[in-house]
């Protein structure tokens, strides 16, 4: 058996997968647990959750994808926070996230 765990974490819409011989096991989103719409940061409820529908524990996985492109779609994340104008908090927190 072989497991895969994929995360988008650390910027918007956090989420977890989980791929078991090659078979889609199960994927959620972060919000759905902490209600927070957009929410970046560690998907630990995602990750439980899949988990969880496989049967598995941590140590069942047998490898971590996780998806690190900070520069994906710039230029419209650009655009959106000058539109928004963020609090310097919100700011602050994706920073601290980037590392």
């Amino acid at each position: 058996m072989t497991a895969i765990l994929g995360l988008n974490a650390y910027h918007a819409d956090s989420a977890a997968a989980l791929v078991v011989d090659g078979e889609l096991v199960g994927a959620v989103e972060e919000e759905r647990f902490n209600r927070q719409k957009h929410w970046a940061g560690f998907p630990r409820a995602a990750i439980d959750w899949c988990l969880a529908e496989a049967g598995l524990t941590l140590a069942d996985i047998d490898h971590v994808a996780v998806n690190q492109s900070a520069t994906a779609n710039l230029g419209p994340r650009l655009a959106y926070a000058i539109r928004r104008r963020p609090s310097p908090q919100l700011l602050l927190e994706r920073l601290r996230n980037q590392r």
